[in-house]
């Protein structure tokens, strides 16, 4: 069970090696968000089990899964496998930053809901607690990875939330921690995955010279 490591926040713009500070290479930037990506991934099974605990029936029936719910604003990892394999670079990086900026603020709205919903809870706010921050720790990496590899992001962002969401019945506010805690885990099933297609995708990319395009094709 992860507990401070959790809080790393590892920075993309440069880290230390002896005494100055170097901007990360394009292999560096790969490889530190999927380690990061199964870093956390470590935990967010133990953060979905331990949410359906504390919300009583249905959710905490054995073996409770209902794929079919979604969130409005709260992007899914779900992709068909083709389309998952022919993503462009820019657009991998893109769907993930994405995601990960409307996580971190579910899980906000998220633990308000639990701590009035659960408010001696403790373990589970606790684990809320570490997977918002790794969520913002992993945002700021991807964020930082569109900029040094070359995809240039989107100055602003739309937030997925507004105050009208705090007054969603008790039900709903279940569902949405449900399905918040699912998708956490399953795109950080996902970015490793991302990293890797990413990684070969610019191998290849050099390996054939500057006119070869960034999307696969069928």
């Amino acid at each position: 069970m992860l507990v401070g490591a959790v809080f790393m926040v590892m920075s993309l713009t440069a880290w230390s090696r002896g005494s100055a500070a170097i901007p990360l290479s394009g292999e560096e930037i790969i490889t530190q968000i999927h380690s990061l990506a199964t870093l956390y991934k470590i935990n967010s099974t133990l953060v979905l089990s331990t949410y359906l605990q504390h919300q009583g029936s249905p959710f905490s029936d054995i073996n409770f899964s209902f794929p079919s719910w979604f969130e409005n604003g709260l992007p899914t990892a779900a992709m068909g496998f083709k389309a998952w394999r022919c993503l462009c670079p820019g657009d991998r990086l893109l769907q993930a930053r994405q995601a990960f900026s409307a996580i971190s603020e579910f899980f906000q709205l998220v633990r308000d809901d639990q701590m009035s919903l659960n408010p001696t809870a403790t373990e589970l706010h606790r684990l809320l607690e570490i997977a918002q921050r790794s969520s913002e720790a992993l945002l700021s990496n991807l964020n930082e990875a569109m900029l040094i590899l070359g995809y240039q992001p989107q100055s602003t962002q739309p937030e997925p939330l507004s105050w009208a969401s705090t007054d969603e019945s008790t039900f709903k506010r279940k569902v949405r921690g449900y399905v918040l805690c699912r998708e956490y885990r399953d795109w950080l099933m996902r970015v490793p995955k991302d990293m890797e297609i990413l990684r070969a995708a610019r191998n290849r990319r050099e390996s054939a010279g500057p006119d070869r395009k960034d999307c696969c094709r069928s």
